[in-house]
């Protein structure tokens, strides 16, 4: 499975972020992931940004190199200073190509979306999920992961994705999707689990899931800090903490600074919200297939 690490809130520097911590994405979680059974993620990986004084649009740079040995991600990671970023790594699932267009983030119109994680049975449903896809959701699938099938299945349920799309609309779309998702595997009786966490963003909001089909075990790892700043200074970095609205929300696969009590562990199947105030919220995600799995399990 793969590792991604988002962050919203006043500008940062995606060295920051990707680089100079302890147990960074690029430079540790690469190449020796600590809470997953695949260490190494190096088939590829990707970065998103926002520059609102350009345009409300995503910038996303996405290789098929491992990131541990890109030089152009680390010459513009020293470059990139933005309110809102997204960085992934990827470890392909059995039998999914390395590709560009396989690479993570995924991104249409405003939005931009990650994955970490698998859909059990997608062979045996991607059929009938494509089926389903309005033209602009079909058309914006170019990749062939179950991944960008997913973010397929979000779209559907955006009235306009090129437009203006708030966070409400975000959360309501991956419900949806999720439930569309529940339905298909029902229905080709798919009797493999499921481990979806995905990341959201409009460029001003963000929402996340953490969540498995399987009820015998914990999804796949997912944490959050927040605080009034976020910085590295020398070797050091840190959130600062702040008792009112916080100013800045980083959400990751796995804690990448030196003080792990900095994190908080996003509950089993949930949905972690952060809306344009910077509230967050957490919602619970609990769908028909989990039940239908467990059930055949007893059987």
């Amino acid at each position: 499975m793969c590792r991604f690490v988002a962050y919203i809130g006043t500008p940062v520097l995606a060295n920051d972020l990707l680089y100079r911590p302890k147990y960074s994405l690029i430079a540790a979680q690469s190449m020796n992931a600590g809470e997953m059974s695949v260490q190494v993620n190096g088939d590829g990986f990707g970065i998103g940004w926002y520059a609102p004084d350009l345009d409300n649009e995503p910038c996303v740079f996405r290789s098929i190199k491992p990131a541990w040995s890109d030089q152009n991600l680390r010459h513009l990671a020293r470059k990139i200073y933005s309110p809102v970023i997204f960085a992934h790594i990827r470890a392909a699932s059995q039998g999914m190509s390395v590709e560009e267009y396989n690479s993570h983030p995924f991104s249409y119109g405003k939005l931009t979306f990650m994955h970490n994680g698998v859909i059990g049975g997608f062979k045996e449903i991607r059929r009938k999920l494509l089926r389903r896809l309005r033209d602009t959701a079909y058309d914006a699938i170019l990749g062939s992961t179950d991944s960008e099938h997913l973010f397929g299945l979000f779209l559907n349920h955006i009235a306009d994705p090129m437009g203006n799309v708030t966070c409400d609309e975000m959360v309501e779309a991956i419900q949806k999707a999720l439930f569309d998702l529940s339905e298909l595997l029902i229905e080709c009786n798919v009797k493999h689990h499921s481990y979806i966490n995905v990341c959201i963003t409009n460029g001003v909001s963000l929402i996340a899931v953490r969540y498995t089909t399987n009820q015998s075990v914990q999804p796949a790892s997912l944490y959050y800090m927040y605080g009034k700043e976020y910085h590295c200074r020398a070797e050091h970095c840190t959130m600062e903490p702040d008792n009112g609205k916080p100013s800045a929300i980083v959400i990751a696969s796995e804690p990448f600074t030196y003080k792990r009590s900095e994190w908080m562990k996003v509950e089993r199947n949930s949905l972690f919200i952060v809306d344009e105030t910077m509230k967050l919220s957490f919602k619970n995600v609990d769908l028909p297939i989990e039940h239908a799995l467990f059930e055949n399990q007893i059987l």
